[in-house]
């Protein structure tokens, strides 16, 4: 009698636990799951507009003048260089190279010109119009102002601001790029070895040369 007792007495807290668990979880809300609604191709500020292919719009487009012997291309959405059969427009992002006897002439309306020698490499790296930036791999190009902006040509580790007409050369044989200012001027700037900035005027018949494996240059 006194085990059937316990085992009633059990039943029941049993089945009031039970009870209270059931309650507490079965009359509960579902949750609810957030959903996302389709996207279109009509959503407003989807997608940037950014193109891989086109430059911004508001950047100036090059025109080559001149172009002799051979010169490749490379344009932004290439992975290579390709030779140019005739001159073609040039965009913010593209590269130009002249092999041996090869020469070739860029413009951009109102803004800059560059004279490409032979065996010079030049990337296009800025086109807006009050920032004209370019980074002279390799060879002699000569560079002149024509807008109301200043141009800057980056060589290595030697940044060019320059205001009127140059040239800017560099050593295919050693670390050494050489800034020859005709008409105009030019602000050189660097970082030396322990990272301290210096920058030098070069004006109109003067040249400013730098090693950029020493950080030191010389102006005369």
């Amino acid at each position: 009698m006194k085990f059937l007792k316990y085992l009633a007495l059990l039943l029941v807290i049993f089945g009031a636990g039970f009870g209270a668990v059931y309650i507490f979880f079965g009359k509960q809300k579902p949750e609810v799951v957030p959903t996302i609604s389709p996207v279109t191709t009509n959503s407003p500020n989807l997608f940037s507009n950014f193109s891989l292919e086109d430059a911004p719009s508001e950047s100036l487009r090059g025109q080559i003048t001149e172009m002799k012997g051979n010169v490749d291309w490379q344009g932004r959405t290439a992975t290579e260089a390709a030779a140019l059969s005739a001159p073609i427009t040039i965009q913010q992002g593209e590269n130009l190279i002249t092999e041996a006897g090869g020469s070739l002439t860029l413009v951009f309306q109102n803004a800059a010109t560059i004279n490409f020698s032979e065996k010079t490499e030049i990337d296009v790296i800025q086109t807006l119009p009050a920032d004209m930036v370019f980074s002279q791999v390799s060879g002699v190009a000569g560079y002149s102002k024509t807008g109301s902006y200043p141009v800057d040509i980056r060589t290595s580790a030697l940044l060019t601001e320059l205001t009127g007409n140059a040239t800017v050369s560099r050593n295919p044989v050693k670390p050494v790029v050489t800034v020859s200012v005709k008409s105009g001027s030019a602000v050189v700037a660097y970082n030396d070895l322990k990272y301290i900035s210096h920058e030098v005027i070069v004006n109109a018949g003067k040249t400013f040369t730098f090693n950029y494996g020493t950080r030191k240059g010389a102006l005369r």
